[in-house]
């Protein structure tokens, strides 16, 4: 089956068929990690793009499990067209009776910040899985690719969210 559980929300999961994610775990609490480059510096500006964008992900896997497309996390670190995507989604993973659980290795980068706009590249590898929310049985298999995004941020009421993230492509390597 077609790894799609992260990846799809960024394509709207929506249109994904049961079968997406990445690598097995069984761990259901939000987790993101992300490494650091030693020989790159992060301005004030940037550091707070960052730690939006990872609070997104943060907030994207809380409400994945149980699976709550109107859980408030999702509009504190979310807007506009990504917001709608990500609630798409999830309300058709609920119907379906699914949950994602696991985790998510971030390698961002900020790329841009002007005024209440920013762009952020991230290499991730996406070690979640589709599960029944039933039984706990995973239902896609891993696929192991990291998977290259641009997000849109936006400042909004002093917080950094993400507005648009679209999947570039897939096999990138963090540098």
């Amino acid at each position: 089956m077609r790894a799609c559980s992260i990846a799809a929300a960024i394509a709207l999961t929506a249109a994904c068929t049961p079968g997406g994610g990445d690598t097995p775990t069984t761990t259901s609490s939000p987790r993101t990690s992300s490494s650091v480059s030693s020989s790159t510096t992060v301005t004030a500006d940037e550091a707070k793009v960052l730690s939006g964008y990872r609070s997104f992900w943060d907030a994207y896997l809380a409400a994945a499990n149980p699976m709550d497309p109107q859980n408030p996390v999702l509009a504190q670190h979310a807007t506009g067209k990504q917001l709608e995507t990500i609630q798409r989604a999830f309300l058709a993973r609920r119907a379906g009776g699914e949950v994602i659980r696991g985790t998510l290795d971030l390698a961002p980068r900020v790329v841009s910040v002007v005024g209440d706009k920013a762009g952020v590249r991230d290499c991730y590898l996406d070690n979640t899985g589709v599960y029944d929310a039933a039984s706990g049985a995973r239902k896609d298999t891993a696929s192991g690719v990291r998977h290259l995004v641009t997000a849109s941020m936006e400042l909004d009421a002093g917080e950094w969210k993400v507005s648009d993230l679209k999947k570039e492509g897939d096999g990138c390597a963090t540098a």
